[in-house]
């Protein structure tokens, strides 16, 4: 395999801690804050921490409908 196809991969399955952050729109506290209580899974290799897109994506589409489900503003 190419590394460009490798690096396809990883971008279609994994997100970088920015990238998660970002996404989320959420600080690097309430970030951090939601990997330490587990509802956020990291993959740690050496240096490089990644975290799963479809929990970020769940997780982000969670927060959405409560939102909606207790009338916050977005």
């Amino acid at each position: 395999m190419e590394n460009k196809n490798l690096l396809e991969i990883l971008d279609e399955y994994f997100l970088s801690t920015k990238e998660a952050i970002e996404y989320l729109g959420v600080s690097r506290q309430c970030f951090f804050s939601l990997v330490s209580r587990g509802k956020i899974n990291k993959i740690k290799k050496g240096s490089v921490v990644l975290y799963y897109r479809h929990e970020i994506e769940n997780r982000k589409l969670d927060a959405f409908a409560l939102r909606r489900k207790y009338n916050y503003s977005d």
